[in-house]
């Protein structure tokens, strides 16, 4: 399912002034208003056009908005969290090789004791 834009949800341009969108939510605000509509979507719908309105509405959050969304700024914080998935990953292969190494290390020193061990009993049986 692709996401609507704000835009879309209030059904206006990009372009649309203050007054545009205003006079939108309110038209589609009382179409999908709870109590007035009785369709089990409306008060998702609802909710939907209050949240588009309240960004666009509102200057600097629709420039922001705006920003965030252009077509080149979306494809560059994909690549980004691509990006950080991929440092996740690498980060996630270094613990588990890490937490290897120190097991392997500690098994060595476990066998490096036995050995120390097993020499000492033999010099005492060799000079017993």
């Amino acid at each position: 399912m692709v996401k609507k834009t704000y835009y879309e949800i209030l059904e206006v341009d990009k372009k649309a002034s203050q007054k545009d969108i205003k006079s939108a939510y309110r038209r589609l605000a009382i179409l999908y208003h709870p109590d007035k509509n009785k369709l089990p979507e409306a008060e998702e719908m609802f909710k939907g056009i209050a949240e588009a309105y309240s960004v666009l509405s509102d200057p600097g959050k629709r420039k922001q908005y705006d920003l965030d969304n252009e077509p080149r700024n979306v494809l560059l914080r994909k690549k980004q969290e691509k990006m950080w998935q991929i440092i996740r990953e690498q980060k996630q292969r270094e613990a588990r090789t890490n937490q290897m190494l120190w097991e392997f290390n500690q098994y060595l020193e476990q066998e490096r004791i036995k050995d120390k061990q097993r020499e000492k009993e033999a010099m005492n049986i060799m000079y017993a």
